[in-house]
């Protein structure tokens, strides 16, 4: 039996190797939702040390693609279709963000920042959000662009309320970041959005 019980547990613990857990976000407090929309704005002068913590990314990620009631998103989707997957790039490399389970599962270990902008700041930022839409789910474009769209926007909210700095941005090395994230063909980054102090 004892046997039984550590094959089970190493198995888990390798199963969870790629598998970062997140803090529980929290979805008290923050500033007032109009004092945040008034203080939403595009910010490119990020430094390249000014990392957020763990507790904001989960925060962030909640509010750009969690988790609410009855399994539906914190931003709507036409005909709950939920074509939107969350992606995070750091120097440490690239996970994608699971909000049933509240974790980053490492998909690269490659620091991927050269590929994410054309700017100097989005390549030495230490955090980029990859909003990647799957076109089988959504064939339908505008419906992409709205939800990618709502979720940015919750970000952009997030960091106004936070004091964090952001930008979303539509220039980035699209195939060259496509291979590099061995993404099939119905997968596409449809915009990706900067986050720093």
């Amino acid at each position: 039996m004892k046997k039984y019980i550590i094959s089970a547990l190493l198995a888990t613990i390798t199963m969870l190797g790629n598998s970062e857990v997140l803090p529980k976000p929290n979805i008290q407090g923050g500033k007032p939702l109009m004092e945040s929309i008034a203080q939403r704005q595009s910010h490119r002068d990020m430094t390249a040390d000014g990392k957020v913590s763990k507790q904001q990314l989960s925060d962030m990620l909640w509010a750009a693609w969690g988790i609410t009631h009855d399994g539906k998103r914190t931003v709507a989707t036409a005909m709950n279709r939920q074509e939107l997957s969350v992606y995070v790039v750091t120097p440490e490399g690239v996970s994608l963000y699971d909000a049933a389970a509240n974790t980053l599962e490492k998909v690269s270990d490659a620091d991927l920042r050269q590929l994410v902008g054309m700017q100097q700041f989005a390549i030495d930022c230490p955090l980029n959000i990859l909003f990647v839409v799957d076109t089988t789910l959504q064939p339908d474009a505008s419906m992409q662009g709205y939800t990618a769209g709502a979720a940015s926007q919750n970000v952009y909210l997030y960091c106004a309320s936070e004091g964090l700095k952001t930008v979303l941005r539509a220039s980035f090395a699209r195939e060259e970041l496509q291979k590099a994230l061995n993404l099939p063909a119905n997968k596409r980054v449809l915009f990706i959005q900067t986050v720093g102090k």
